[in-house]
């Protein structure tokens, strides 16, 4: 008869897993109040230092089977069964034919006195089939970097664990921030194909033998490559830069997929990634310097006086806005700032403001059902038509055709 511990402090998920030991596994196996003479404990890993608590039990237990039953928020800290050398590892809330299956795996081991460590890979998959994964293999990694771009990991120490599932020659160094809309979503209906599966496929596609990972958001897809040393910038990587074009193109042409891309800085130091995927975001949201389908964060004006102007110009868009208006935010006369402003942002003044204008018009037709006459007042323009005329030519659609697209949803 094998002593089992059940080291669990969620009192629900205590009592499902005893039930299931008494019920299942009642001819091998019985429950054990203390940790003398147990032959596997089932530990319960909620934070990061339960982990230092399955080291120290393990010292105390060298011959003990130990099962750790992971919390699905410390799935990024799950290399480290590999590191304690543990054969197996469960999901809370895990399903009951997995704990069963695992629980005789372990009896079986004990009986056989035949001790098989997992290598990493075959851990990962274990994983995977316990979450009822689809073809994802490394759910580890994509946690690992969502992690990383949101700046949560901090320490040279986390990224050491990653090596288990990112191999160096794999880490990202740029961050991409992909939006866009289907033009014809009836059309997307009748041939039956899914936007963000088709642009990804182009993407792979187009960078084959380039790694490349992808992390879905709802409104937006972020593209993370790994660039060259010998490149500072995507914009020096020719070939890369005109990858994207074409894929931008070819969605264009072949699905009526439009792509706007903001691009972030390249950072060889993986724990500054998360400023490419801020740069690429505001990037994104930027009056493009040359195209709009692509834009660069190293584009955008860094002088602080320019900043002042255009953050102005984004408050007050809305508005009569003249050029001697914002010239007068930073005390300069109006040829000077005319010229300052379109070397700094690419764009002269009434460029620049109506670009603005059209951003906010975006916004209010995809996510308001205000009519596009009241877009147009509210926006200041006298007459609807010159509104959408204006609007088409910067987005290439008219106010109405535009309502009618389909933003692309990534998850």
């Amino acid at each position: 008869m094998y002593r089992v511990l059940l080291s669990v402090e969620d009192e629900r998920e205590y009592r499902k897993l005893a039930a299931w030991i008494l019920e299942e596994c009642k001819e091998n196996c019985k429950l054990a109040e203390h940790e003398k003479d147990i032959h596997i404990a089932i530990i319960e890993v909620n934070k990061w230092h339960d982990w230092v608590k399955i080291h120290r039990f393990r010292k105390r237990n060298k011959d003990c089977r130990i099962i750790p039953l992971l919390d699905p928020s410390l799935l990024h800290t799950s290399p480290l069964a590999i590191e304690f050398k543990l054969t197996y590892l469960l999901v809370k809330s895990v399903k009951q034919h997995v704990f069963l299956r695992t629980l005789k795996r372990a009896v079986d081991e004990i009986e056989t006195e035949i001790t098989r460590f997992t290598e990493s890979d075959e851990l990962i998959h274990s994983i995977e089939a316990d979450l009822g994964g689809g073809g994802n293999s490394l759910p580890f990694k994509e946690a690992f970097l969502r992690r990383l771009l949101s700046g949560d990991v901090k320490t040279e120490d986390e990224l050491l664990q990653s090596r288990f599932f990112i191999p160096g020659e794999a880490v990202p160094n740029i961050v991409l921030f992909i939006q866009g809309f289907v033009r014809s979503p009836a059309r997307r209906m009748q041939e039956g194909w899914q936007a963000p599966m088709v642009i990804q496929d182009l993407f792979k596609k187009q960078f084959e033998g380039q790694q490349l990972t992808f992390l879905s958001y709802r409104k937006h897809l972020l593209l993370l490559l790994q660039v060259q040393p010998e490149y500072g910038s995507m914009k020096h990587w020719k070939e890369g830069e005109e990858r994207i074009l074409e894929t931008i193109e070819s969605l264009e042409n072949e699905y009526g997929i439009q792509l706007y891309i903001g691009v972030g800085s390249i950072y060889r130091e993986p724990l500054l990634l998360h400023h490419s995927y801020k740069e690429a975001c505001k990037a994104r949201r930027t009056s493009p310097y040359e195209r709009l389908q692509l834009r660069y964060f190293e584009e955008i004006t860094k002088d602080k006086q320019i900043q002042k102007c255009t953050e102005h110009i984004s408050k007050y868009c809305t508005e009569d806005l003249s050029i001697k208006q914002v010239a007068d935010q930073i005390n300069l006369s109006v040829p000077y700032f005319s010229r300052i402003f379109k070397q700094e942002t690419g764009r002269n003044f009434v460029e620049y403001v109506t670009f603005v204008r059209m951003q906010r018009a975006v916004w209010l037709l995809r996510h308001t059902d205000h009519t596009i006459e009241a877009i147009a007042e509210e926006l200041g323009y006298n007459t609807p038509n010159y509104f959408s005329g204006t609007f088409k030519k910067y987005v290439g659609l008219s106010p109405r055709d535009y309502r009618a697209t389909e933003e692309v949803i990534f998850v």
